[in-house]
């Protein structure tokens, strides 16, 4: 596969994955909180928090091939020798904190997790729901500290 179309594929997965993060906590979440006693807004924002997880997470698994195909693709570049190298661990070190950060949000705080049948929707616990806020916003910036150090890196 020609490693233009790798670079491609990489950038579009980054896309889906930063810009579904953007709009799911500046645009999905604050029009729910505007209905705050509107149920149902609650209920699309679980399930629309539920789709998105597996994007996000499919996102990840292309990110991690694409990059690790890129990686190894550099030859000689990539060694931690050079500041190539040297910036490409940073950029590493930051998106393992975001997947770390992600992977606590979607599977351990999981606020897009179906409700019990007795529960509504209106039960979810305010502090889980501002720890999956603030776990989203951490990733989030993390996110764009990838990019931030990723264009840095391409000018090197």
């Amino acid at each position: 596969m020609p490693d233009y179309l790798i670079t491609w594929i990489h950038l579009a997965a980054a896309i889906a994955l930063i810009g579904g993060l953007i709009f799911s906590q500046f645009v999905l979440a604050p029009a729910a909180r505007d209905l705050a006693s509107d149920s149902k807004a609650r209920e699309v924002v679980r399930l629309a928090g539920r789709r998105f997880r597996t994007i996000s997470w499919v996102s990840l698994i292309i990110l991690i091939l694409t990059g690790a195909y890129q990686m190894l693709n550099e030859s000689g570049a990539a060694r931690i020798e050079t500041t190539w190298g040297v910036v490409l661990m940073l950029k590493l070190f930051l998106f393992v904190i975001a997947f770390g950060l992600l992977l606590i949000h979607d599977f351990i705080i999981d606020p897009y997790a179906p409700l019990s049948k007795d529960a509504s929707p209106a039960s979810v616990s305010p502090t889980i729901s501002a720890r999956a806020d603030t776990l989203q916003k951490a990733v989030i910036v993390m996110t764009l500290a990838v990019l931030l150090v990723a264009s840095y890196l391409a000018k090197i």
